[in-house]
This record gives C-alpha cells, sequence and structure tokens, in this order.
C-alpha cells in the first residue's frame, strides 16, 4: 500500500529546493550587468513581455536577431493601439493605423534594441548603490538568477533583476520603493532563444489601412555642457548626481525659451524645465505615476521676475521637491 505524502515530506523538498536557490556566485555581479547588456544585442529572442508602470499596463512582443553583423528587430504592440517598429540596423519603419500621434511615437524609438527602452543600463550603477546575488527563480519557463540593486540612503530607487542563468538575458526586472513597493516592472510571459527564433518573425503584419513612417536613428554628437550654457543652479543635490545635459529650447510658439538640464547618478535620472511664469499662473503642484514624479515650484530670476520650475524623473517624491526648492538663478559675478 503506497503512502500519501506527508506535510513534512513537503516542506522537507521545499527546503532542498529554497537551499539550492540560495547557492552562492564565484563572479562578481557585476559581470552579470555587463554580460546582460551584450545579451540584449547579440543574441536572438522572440518573446512576449509585459511592461507595467504606475496607471500603464502593456504587452509587447520583441523579435531581435544579429544578421550578417547588422541589428534586426520586429516590436508589436499587443495591446493598445496597434504598432509595429521594424528595424534593419540603423532604420526604422513605423507601421501604424491612420490617427495615429507619429510626432509622439518617434520621440519614444530607443537608439539601442528596442527591449532597451524599457529597461535600464544597470552596468552603470554607482557607489551609491549596493549589488548582491539573491537566490535563483523560475521565469518564463527559465532558471534566473536573482540581482539586488541597494540604495545606500533614501534619495534613489531600488531595483531587482532577474537575469537568465544560461543566457544572462534579463527575464524581469522590478523598481521598488524603500517599503518594497512596486512602481515599475518588466517581465517575460513567453520567450523562444537562438536556434528556436526564426528570421521569418522579423517580417511585419500589414492590417488593412495602415500606413509607414521611415526613421532614422544616426545619432547627433552631444556637444558638452559649459558653465557659460547654465543659467540656473541647483543649491542641494543628491550625491552621486551629476550634469548630463543641460540646453535652451524654444516653445512652439517661438515667444518664449525654456531652460532644460538633465542629471543622472548613472541608473536614476531627472530633467528640470525653467521657464517664464504663464500668463495665466502656476501653483506649486505633486503628480506621480509609478516611478515618475512630476514636480511644480514657483521662483524668482532676474529682476525679481517669476518663474516656473518643472522637475520630472525617478525619485523619491520628497527628494524631488527638496531639488526643485534649491534651484536658483546663477548670478554671474
Amino acid at each position: 500500500m503506497r503512502r500519501p505524502f506527508s506535510l513534512g515530506f513537503c516542506c522537507f523538498v521545499c527546503l532542498i529546493s529554497l537551499a539550492g536557490s540560495f547557492q552562492a556566485y564565484a563572479e562578481d555581479p557585476r559581470d552579470w550587468l555587463t554580460d546582460m547588456n551584450r545579451a540584449f544585442t547579440e543574441l536572438s529572442y522572440d518573446g512576449i513581455f509585459s511592461f507595467y508602470s504606475g496607471s500603464d499596463l502593456a504587452s509587447v512582443r520583441i523579435v531581435h536577431m544579429l544578421i550578417d553583423g547588422e541589428q534586426r528587430e520586429r516590436l508589436i504592440h499587443l495591446t493598445g493601439a496597434p504598432r509595429e517598429f521594424i528595424r534593419r540596423g540603423e532604420e526604422v519603419d513605423c507601421i501604424l493605423m491612420p490617427g495615429d500621434d507619429l510626432l509622439a511615437l518617434e520621440s519614444s524609438i530607443p537608439t539601442g534594441p528596442f527591449a532597451r527602452a524599457f529597461v535600464r543600463r544597470y552596468d552603470n550603477i554607482s557607489k551609491y548603490y549596493g549589488l548582491s546575488f539573491s537566490g535563483e527563480d523560475r521565469i518564463a519557463g527559465r532558471l534566473a538568477v536573482r540581482l539586488a540593486i541597494t540604495p545606500l540612503d533614501e534619495n534613489r530607487y531600488g531595483y531587482r533583476l532577474w537575469l537568465d542563468k544560461e543566457t544572462r538575458l534579463l527575464l524581469q526586472s522590478e523598481l521598488v520603493d524603500r517599503e518594497g513597493s512596486k512602481l515599475e516592472i518588466f517581465q517575460f510571459n513567453q520567450l523562444k532563444l537562438g536556434a528556436e527564433v526564426m528570421p521569418a518573425a522579423l517580417e511585419p503584419a500589414k492590417p488593412q489601412g495602415y500606413r509607414i513612417s521611415h526613421l532614422s536613428l544616426a545619432a547627433n554628437p552631444t556637444l558638452p555642457v559649459t558653465k557659460p550654457q547654465v543659467l540656473w543652479k541647483l543649491n542641494w543635490l543628491p550625491a552621486g548626481f551629476e550634469m548630463s545635459a543641460a540646453e535652451v529650447r524654444s516653445t512652439p510658439s517661438k515667444l518664449k525659451s525654456v531652460n532644460t538640464m538633465m542629471y543622472t547618478d548613472g541608473l536614476a535620472a531627472f530633467s528640470v524645465f525653467i521657464e517664464d511664469m504663464p500668463p495665466a499662473g502656476a501653483a506649486s503642484m505633486v503628480s506621480r505615476n509609478g516611478a515618475t514624479v512630476a514636480v511644480t515650484h514657483l521662483t524668482t530670476g532676474p529682476r525679481g521676475s517669476n518663474f516656473l520650475v518643472t522637475l520630472v524623473g525617478e525619485l523619491p517624491t520628497s527628494t524631488a521637491q527638496r531639488i526643485a526648492k534649491s534651484i536658483r538663478f546663477n548670478t554671474p559675478p
């Protein structure tokens, strides 16, 4: 007579499984992040992933191959407006339906592999984050190694990564606040790798009534930021953040300009926009969608005139407010 499985036996099996999942790794976890970024570019993969940010949840199919040294990709939006993006090297075809907001789409096309538009350059983390292995798991039916990126102060968020144990492709990522609440999630639900990926999957579907827009991703050289360009200064900035770009942009009406400054710590980023007070006036406000916070603040500029400061970025609300309130006009000596 066969004996039924006991609760104790099941618990014993679970403990053995957990013990195996927390094995030590001899490598530096930074090497895994470097390999992860290489995997996005060099591997062949065909998968469906979900991306959650704030109130938005998208489902997307991504097909990627490297053919004769050229990046070939296809990105298909499975929710919302029907859209496909087909890449051959630096050239992209956007397959859209009439009425789609093409201008908004053009500004959202990533310059690297399409999937990189939904994840970060985790290999650029600074000394203001801790990095460690944190066990193993299964994502999309594949064994994954977990990494934890932990902020060392209260001015930035943390990240949890699941990398494919065999190829080190990123299978899942989570951006979390200090309480562990998930603000953003990227996760593969289905995935084919290597020889399972067929070149025919790169060919677009062309629904009735579609239109195609052609884009080039050839990047313009970035000009260095010089101090005379920066008319405003931040009197408080979290340690580790540095200015990555600054420029003065004209509004569509050309009647006024907007001073723009961008900052990053290698992983998190935020932008500051400073403009003349709108004719209708403005008020200090705070809004949040997932990991992204927007803060407006009123400040005084040259000759006592009023200016509106808007900060947008992936920061805790209190940190964003403190930065925005510290901005002052950079009075020349």
